[in-house]
């Protein structure tokens, strides 16, 4: 497959087990850069956009593929933002970091259990998801097996994260769309 994106657009994919920290990280990189950063939250493509289940084999796998790679190719920069499990995502992730031409990073989020449902709890979402729910989902440690791939444990901080994430794509402003939307 061709190149997506250019020597000086980043794609960072953020996953992990649900309320580890995943969406807040990607929020706070948008809020640090400024415009020019697209978040492809695979939650918002595949249950609301597409209203379907995180099964293999569904479209949304191949819908988050084309975002990505279209942001890319516009100059964006993109954080890729999921849980997306190694079995339903991998084969596309994979590919994505090897086809992007700019600069990648890969990030796992790896926390125990506990604390996953402790900072989920904080969240609204806890109203509608249970912690049955996410045992279900829970995976112990989930990696995509790619050059450079980091584990983010539980010590490392909001900020500590999102400082390790710039610093290693050498990240310091948006994409080539950088002004506000009237």
């Amino acid at each position: 497959m061709a190149k997506t994106g250019d020597g000086t657009t980043r794609l960072v994919v953020v996953r992990g087990n649900s309320g580890s920290g995943k969406s807040s990280t990607a929020q706070e990189i948008r809020r640090r850069l400024g415009y020019g950063v697209s978040w492809v939250e695979q939650d918002y493509v595949r249950r609301t956009l597409l209203r379907e289940h995180d099964r293999f084999g569904q479209p949304n796998v191949g819908l988050i593929d084309l975002i990505v790679r279209y942001a890319l190719d516009e100059g964006y920069h993109v954080v890729l933002e999921g849980i997306l499990n190694n079995r339903t995502y991998g084969d596309m992730i994979r590919q994505l970091l090897a086809d992007h031409a700019g600069v990648s990073g890969a990030y796992y989020f790896q926390l125990p259990f506990d604390e996953t449902i402790r900072r989920h709890s904080t969240r609204e979402l806890s109203k509608v998801v249970t912690a049955e729910q996410m045992q279900d989902w829970y995976r112990d440690i989930d990696l995509l097996g790619v050059p450079g791939e980091q584990v983010i444990g539980i010590d490392s901080t909001l900020d500590q994260t999102v400082d390790r994430i710039l610093t290693d794509l050498d990240w310091t402003t948006g994409g080539a769309v950088n002004e506000p939307i009237a």
